[in-house]
């Protein structure tokens, strides 16, 4: 990876364009992330979502363009990708040098609520608990930049209200900069500073939200943005709450 020539960024994308064969997913994105910003990326199910995150971190490589994102990057995906024949400590600390490894797993499972499942393997967790899991992995590194793709797709509804004021919590303490893929609005207006949608290969919103933290989903301002979101990704009857 390249880092950005600015301190204060994680990540800078200039005229960045990416095709499958003859379909144009993206078409000249530009997108810089700052140190500590935390954008949500909303989008209709195919529209590149996961492809841009994925240039953004260089997973993919090979688009048009400059990608350039500081090389201490962290990923969690929707599926938590744990190797089943090592422990949760172990998933925590793979690849992690240094002799305080041990430790520091110790410490950021504690931070998820999973302190004394250290010996435990992923068999016997829940599905948030795995997830959990791949979140102390990712957080572990101390990254500048963490890119999230749908981490709570896959968990039930009250599992994911939990997930979600864990991350607040998380960031708050350990602040990375994140760019998060989501399909739920809500979920981006709760947490998020910034939203993005993308749409037709570039972005057609982009939105600050300067509004104080923890958020209320019945709050009057988030409901009204909620309805304005629903409506761009094309949803009718958006005004509901």
């Amino acid at each position: 990876m390249t880092s950005p020539q600015n301190s204060d960024v994680v990540s800078d994308l200039r005229r960045v364009s990416w095709s499958f064969g003859d379909h144009q997913v993206l078409q000249d994105i530009d997108l810089t992330i700052h140190q500590g910003e935390f954008i949500a990326l909303l989008g209709q199910s195919g529209c590149g979502k996961s492809t841009l995150l994925r240039i953004v971190g260089e997973i993919v490589t090979g688009a048009d363009g400059t990608v350039q994102t500081d090389p201490d990057t962290a990923v969690a995906f929707q599926d938590p990708r744990l190797l089943p024949w090592r422990t949760v400590l172990d998933n925590v600390t793979l690849g992690l040098r240094g002799r305080d490894a041990d430790e520091r797993g110790r410490a950021i499972l504690a931070d998820v609520g999973l302190a004394g499942r250290e010996d435990a393997w992923p068999r016997e967790l829940s599905g948030g608990q795995r997830q959990r899991v791949a979140l102390a992995r990712a957080l572990v590194r101390e990254p500048r930049l963490l890119l999230l793709d749908e981490p709570f797709s896959a968990l039930d509804a009250l599992t994911r209200l939990t997930a979600q004021d864990l991350v607040r919590r998380l960031l708050q303490a350990h602040g990375p900069a994140v760019l998060m893929v989501t399909h739920d609005v809500e979920e981006a207006l709760l947490l998020a500073d910034r939203v993005l949608v993308l749409a037709d290969g570039g972005f057609i919103h982009d939105e600050q939200l300067d509004l104080p933290h923890p958020r209320r989903r019945d709050d009057e301002e988030i409901v009204r943005r909620r309805a304005h979101l629903l409506s761009l990704l094309g949803v009718q009857g958006a005004a509901v709450a």
